[in-house]
């Protein structure tokens, strides 16, 4: 699948987080970001945030021990009453 953006999170990369969501705050909805990771934890955070964001993964794959996920970018969730 083609994407909008990439990121490559694989091996040494500072703040993985805070590089994935300012990718995806450049694109527009429906737009995709590909996410590269090697770490297990990095992963589970993708996949979190994802669900908590309103976006979607379209596709994840894992090979030899890279996961790589294809994000669409969906709306933006509304901001929680205190």
């Amino acid at each position: 699948m083609y994407a909008d953006r990439t990121i490559n999170c694989v091996g040494t990369c500072q703040s993985p987080m805070l590089l994935i969501e300012g990718e995806m705050e450049v694109l527009e909805k429906g737009q995709v970001l590909q996410v590269t990771a090697d770490r297990r934890d990095l992963v589970e955070m993708v996949r979190s945030w994802v669900n908590e964001s309103g976006h979607k993964i379209e596709e994840e794959h894992v090979a030899s021990g890279v996961t790589t996920f294809i994000v669409r970018k969906g709306a933006t969730p509304a901001a929680k009453a205190p």
